[in-house]
């Protein structure tokens, strides 16, 4: 080879290389590259360099400190996006302070451009994601009452009987709609933000985000009792189309309104088509991940499904932080399309997922529904119940917290300990609200010749806690779990027998009868001498 045909080769290879480098930087994403070849408008998430992190502060704080430096650092790009909108070459700009990021569709030059600025830390391609379920069909009335028995098997309506029912408690989902006119929801969808078709009132075209309602919420209005928190507050954030289908920059737009409007639990039954194996997939998500972890610093817990490809756990239950719920069906087995992977070691658990009946949006009625999308309003409502029952002792759980007690709490499935299939487990609703609940004493104070029960004999097991019995010698009152000597007092008739030891400790009720000895009576004779 001469050197001519050397140097002309050389020359050329430095230019293309020059002309890569020039381009796009490398902070510009592979994906968002690849659509740029194409020529057309790609929707991205420009992700601003200055980012917040957060020690101990309050949820109001948080937000107000997130917003000021979304506004402080989005000036200047924001005067460059009202031009390059005016020129064509962007357009659905949308601003967020969850994250501090900028989303739009952008022209590849205009993409060129900003990925050269140095308040710009990456570019990503707005994802789409879709809903996460395998397959449905209408049932008959005693396939609906057989589907009541999942929300049975995680003990759910144990923690009813104790007035635990998620009654105070604010879930966000994101997801499709919410039918608010089925009886089963009816007024307690209390807010919404419709990102779809932007309506004033709740609606769901799909179908998915209203089944997602009833396993949460359904109180059994119309039949049959499907929710696990069937007293708990619904959020509606419309981010999936009428076919299922969303983008990222929606969720994260119904995350920041979720953490605005005060949610105690954001639930999201959606995921990406791609999968991860790694514990976490927070580094490929960087814009999802940020703003989920804002929402979690905010104090509000995260539930996401692990996705319906068993390959890997999809985008966001992937996200570190988060509650990834993978689907088992009947017999506590794992389902053929349930998400797995280390992200289940990680912050996984699992719940039912497999033929769970709850609300169809297009009637009054209910259809069968199975995917992760199921199993994940599972979680949901178990947190709602298990927020509600601290609060009941004056307490505030963090997500970190939530996410304790829940993985101490689940039944242990697969190996023994956490694995990448059943993560840390079955959930058991029972048992999460288990340390926050009260047992119930109660029992009869009877004669113990005639066996009739004694009125207005008081009933106590210590100085603070005590009641009386009523006409038919009946007495409740509930007490911590503890050790207690439980004494009847019914003076000046009956003699109190010797102090009764009870334990309520791994129990919810305790049921004593006493029994009481009438004092001798008669008439007395003789002398007094004094």
């Amino acid at each position: 080879m001469s050197n001519l045909k050397k140097f002309i080769i050389i020359a050329v290879v430095i230019s293309v290389l020059l002309i890569n480098t020039d381009a796009t930087p490398d902070k510009t994403s592979l994906k968002v590259r690849s659509q740029m070849l194409k020529g057309n408008m790609v929707p991205i998430i420009v992700i601003m360099k200055e980012q917040s992190s957060f020690n101990v502060m309050s949820s109001e704080n948080i937000v107000l400190s997130l917003k000021k430096q979304a506004i402080d650092s989005q000036t200047d790009i924001n005067y460059l996006m009202d031009e390059e909108k005016a020129k064509g070459n962007a357009n659905k700009i949308k601003q967020f302070w969850v994250i501090n990021a900028i989303s739009l569709q952008a022209s590849p030059e205009l993409i060129d451009r900003l990925a050269k600025r140095d308040d710009i830390t990456s570019i990503e391609l707005d994802s789409r994601v879709v809903a996460q379920w395998d397959y449905s069909a209408q049932i008959s009335q005693s396939s609906i009452q057989n589907a009541t028995l999942e929300i049975k098997r995680i003990n759910a309506p144990e923690a009813w009987e104790l007035g635990i029912t998620g009654k105070g408690i604010n879930i966000s989902i994101i997801d499709s709609g919410i039918n608010s006119s089925h009886p089963d929801i009816a007024s307690r969808v209390i807010k919404w933000l419709d990102l779809v078709g932007f309506q004033p009132s709740p609606y769901d075209d799909f179908g998915h985000g209203t089944h997602v309602a009833g396993t949460i919420a359904g109180n059994g209005s119309g039949g049959t009792t499907t929710g696990v928190a069937p007293e708990a507050n619904l959020f509606g954030v419309k981010a999936l189309d009428g076919n299922g289908n969303g983008y990222e920059t929606d969720i994260i737009t119904g995350i920041q309104w979720s953490i605005e409007n005060k949610a105690d639990v954001i639930s999201m039954s959606i995921g990406t088509t791609q999968t991860w194996t790694t514990p976490n997939c927070n580094a490929d998500n960087y814009a999802m991940a940020t703003a989920t972890q804002n929402a979690i610093d905010a104090g509000i817990v995260v539930v996401a499904a692990a996705g319906n490809s068993a390959s890997g756990v999809s985008s966001p239950g992937c996200i570190a932080g988060t509650i990834a719920v993978g689907a088992v069906d009947s017999s506590d087995t794992i389902t053929y399309f349930s998400g797995r992977g280390s992200a289940m070691v990680d912050h996984g658990l699992v719940a039912p997922g497999y033929w769970i009946n709850s609300l169809d949006y297009r009637t009054s009625g209910y259809t069968s529904k199975s995917g992760t999308s199921m199993a994940t309003p599972h979680v949901s409502g178990t947190v709602a119940d298990l927020l509600q029952a601290a609060k009941d002792k004056g307490l505030i759980l963090s997500p970190g917290q939530v996410k304790n007690i829940l993985d101490n709490t689940s039944v242990d499935l697969g190996i023994t300990g956490k694995d990448n299939i059943y993560g840390a487990g079955r959930i058991d609703v029972f048992e999460a609200i288990r340390q926050y609940s009260n047992c119930t004493i109660n029992g009869t104070v009877r004669d113990n010749f005639s066996g009739i029960g004694i009125a207005n004999v008081i009933v106590s097991i210590n100085a603070n806690i005590s009641t009386m019995t009523n006409e038919e010698g009946f007495y409740s009152f509930t007490a911590l779990e503890g050790d207690y000597n439980i004494m009847a007092v019914s003076d000046p008739k009956y003699i109190t027998n010797n102090t009764i030891a009870i334990s309520t400790r791994g129990k919810m009720f305790v049921h004593k009868d006493i029994e009481l000895l009438k004092k001798p009576t008669g008439n007395i004779t003789g002398n007094i001498f004094g």
